[in-house]
């Protein structure tokens, strides 16, 4: 009899828990994940909320004022270091700046040069250019002359020049003119013009 006595008195004390379990705690818990799934599916931070609320209860609020205490000092001290590196990368961007200036100025100098070269290679050329035209009609005036007068005349000028002009006239035109030369000059020629034309090679 005892026995179902302390039954009966264990059963009441789990059926109570279990009353209660099933009465209050389970839909509570339910209550509470439908509103947190409700909560998140709007769109509303949860966390942020409980802060709020949490903020507003003199307990909870002290636990989670030091921590902001904390957490704004740690952000103080985040920005600062941000900050400073802001300022250092801002630095380097104007050497950056002042470098590409630098060589930007470097290179219009450069492209100025480069102009001036041009424009003097191409008055050089137009020198020879007119040099050598004016060379052809010298050498057309020799080639029409009488050969005994172009010899004559080649002879009275510095060997140089007659050596240019005779290097230029055709072979016919050298030959005649060669052999109206004295013999002394014309082996003098001859040589330098095979010198001349060993150099061209």
């Amino acid at each position: 009899m005892g026995s179902t006595a302390d039954t009966q008195k264990e059963n009441k004390k789990s059926g109570f828990f279990q009353k209660l379990l099933v009465w209050i705690v389970i839909p509570l818990l339910l209550i509470l994940f439908l509103t947190l799934l409700a909560a998140t599916v709007s769109g509303v931070n949860v966390y942020e909320k409980a802060k709020e609320v949490g903020g507003k209860l003199p307990v909870i609020s002290s636990i989670i004022g030091g921590k902001e205490t904390v957490t704004i000092e740690e952000h103080n001290e985040a920005v600062v270091k941000l900050e400073a590196q802001i300022e250092e990368k801002n630095a380097k961007i104007s050497r950056l700046e002042r470098k590409v200036e630098d060589k930007e100025s470097e290179i219009d100098l450069l492209k100025q040069d480069k102009k001036r070269l041009e424009t003097t290679l191409e008055e050089k050329d137009q020198v020879e250019n007119d040099g050598k035209r004016e060379m052809k009609e010298i050498v057309a005036v020799y080639e029409t002359m009488m050969p005994k007068r172009a010899a004559s005349i080649i002879v009275e000028m510095k060997d140089e020049e007659a050596v240019n002009i005779l290097s230029n006239l055709g072979p016919e035109p050298l030959a005649r003119i060669m052999e109206k030369m004295p013999p002394e000059k014309a082996a003098a020629y001859t040589q330098m013009l095979a010198v001349r034309t060993t150099e061209g090679r």
